[in-house]
């Protein structure tokens, strides 16, 4: 869906946002994340979270003791025992530090000079974004920021870069100063906000950028209330599109061939046998052509995860190895397996792949190319975003745990689950490719790839704390599997 269809789309048309959704908001500084965030909470019922807040806390509060702004260790040793609190006063952004209210010096110049400083440090992002993640956890909130869906929440329900050009938002800004009481140069302004974008955008943790799945609001020629608008008919937009998925799993079964309804009867079978649990895979609802991208921790893993899939023809990139080893090469072939050389670009297997999406059919990959250690997700391969360039095919991620710990009826050792993250709909795909080559694109999607498998692995360990054995087998496995990886695909 391209940025423009944003605001095209009719209010009537969409379906309302969720009480459990989680907004996340992306921009530049004087873009406006803050009032449009604040203004999205109260019109859906949910609750504003200003990360921007947290991180001029913390600024403010170095700036009064005297830490080195530029000392990342030290700011973390800051914030560590700090007890930072977050509220709401109409409408308005109280913040509180250790008891004492930031609310109103936070937002001054000297601050606003130094967060972005204190906000590149990675042993502060790093506690920032654990605190973050827990209030998003919760369901039902707004978060603005500038990685907050690429990075703090990555299976944020909706994803919003809200963009304006920097003397729309100089403009902004200075209204902004003159109406708080305080009287600024506009052209210091212009060079303090360039300054800020040019750290914000090259900082090496987290810099800012569009996430792959962003809906794009450029707000520059947009009043405050149109701005708002956009941003709350884009709210509406995954929530009707994963509303229209076909969740009538009868019927999906029985347009399957019967090969398929055989080996979904064996791998179901096979499942329950070792207890596995499916988690967020309601109705096994897909979209047709989509791309579902599964972690890889055994050889286990096809037929488990193939277990929880019963909808249109399934194919799946399998390394070329398996096809030499008879029977296996006739029966990966009979189930539309692809045979793919991992090592290089492998333009046959890709080709085919992208003309199954095309067809309509889903795909199965395991984007790490191979099997990596538990607890240990990715790195994910570029060849997920060649795939999603050349087909936009929608992504289903999906986390296995527990596949080596099988036990019948279920293990201690390690819970056997299949957890189905929301389908991930490229929005920003258009407007990266503006500004971006194809590679650096397709590491973003990579990136985000794996921010989501990383997430979807915190969730389940929410539920299941991670068990001995799974620590132990993970640390044993972790050097082992990176020689391999090394080997198998020249880097670590």
């Amino acid at each position: 869906m391209n940025p423009e269809t944003v605001t095209a789309l009719p209010t009537e048309a969409l379906d309302p946002v969720p009480r459990d959704a989680v907004i996340a908001i992306d921009g530049p500084a004087g873009s406006g994340k803050s009032t449009t965030a604040r203004n999205l909470a109260e019109r859906f019922g949910l609750i504003y979270i200003d990360t921007g807040a947290m991180y001029r806390a913390l600024t403010l509060a170095a700036i009064r003791k005297g830490v080195d702004l530029g000392d990342g260790r030290a700011l973390a040793d800051l914030l560590l025992p700090a007890r930072l609190e977050l509220g709401s006063v109409r409408g308005e952004t109280t913040v509180h530090w250790n008891g004492q209210d930031f609310s109103g010096p936070i937002r001054s110049p000297e601050v606003d000079a130094a967060v972005s400083l204190v906000s590149s440090h990675e042993d502060v992002r790093t506690e920032m974004v654990r605190r973050q993640q827990e209030f998003g956890r919760r369901g039902g909130v707004v978060m603005e920021g500038r990685d907050i869906g690429s990075v703090v929440f990555p299976l944020a329900s909706t994803k919003i870069f809200l963009s304006a050009g920097l003397e729309a938002r100089v403009q902004r800004r200075v209204r902004q100063y003159r109406q708080a009481g305080r009287e600024v140069q506009e052209s210091q302004v212009r060079s303090d906000l360039a300054e800020r974008d040019r750290k914000d955008t090259q900082r090496e943790v987290s810099p800012l950028a569009i996430s792959p799945d962003s809906l794009v609001v450029d707000s520059s020629s947009m009043s405050l209330a149109q701005q708002n608008d956009a941003c709350a008919r884009a709210c509406r937009i995954n929530p009707t599109l994963d509303s229209r998925l076909d969740r009538d799993l009868e019927a999906a079964r029985r347009d399957l061939p019967w090969h398929y309804r055989l080996a979904y009867a064996v791998f179901g079978a096979f499942s329950r046998f070792y207890g596995l649990k499916q988690i967020g895979n309601e109705g096994c609802a897909l979209p047709r052509g989509c791309i579902v991208a599964v972690n890889h921790i055994s050889f286990w893993d096809p037929p488990l995860v193939g277990s929880t899939l019963h909808r249109y023809r399934v194919h799946s990139l399998a390394k070329e190895e398996l096809f030499r080893i008879w029977p296996m090469g006739p029966l990966f072939r009979s189930i539309d397996s692809i045979p793919i050389r991992r090592k290089g670009y492998d333009h046959k297997a890709f080709s085919q792949a992208a003309s199954a999406l095309q067809a309509g059919n889903n795909l199965v990959i395991f984007p790490e190319g191979t099997r990596r250690a538990i607890g240990s997700p990715g790195p994910v391969r570029n060849g997920l975003g060649i795939l999603v360039q050349a087909t936009r095919a929608p992504l289903q991620p999906i986390f296995i745990r527990g596949s080596y710990g099988r036990a019948p009826g279920g293990s201690v050792k390690s819970p056997l689950e299949v957890s189905f993250g929301p389908v991930v709909w490229w929005h920003g795909l258009d407007a990266l490719l503006e500004n971006h080559d194809p590679k650096d694109v397709s590491r973003r999607i990579a990136r985000l790839c794996e921010a989501i498998f990383y997430e979807l692995q915190d969730r389940s360990y929410a539920r299941h704390p991670r068990t001995l054995f799974e620590k132990e087998l993970g640390d044993k496995q972790l050097q082992a599997f990176t020689k391999r990886h090394k080997k198998v695909f020249g880097t670590g």
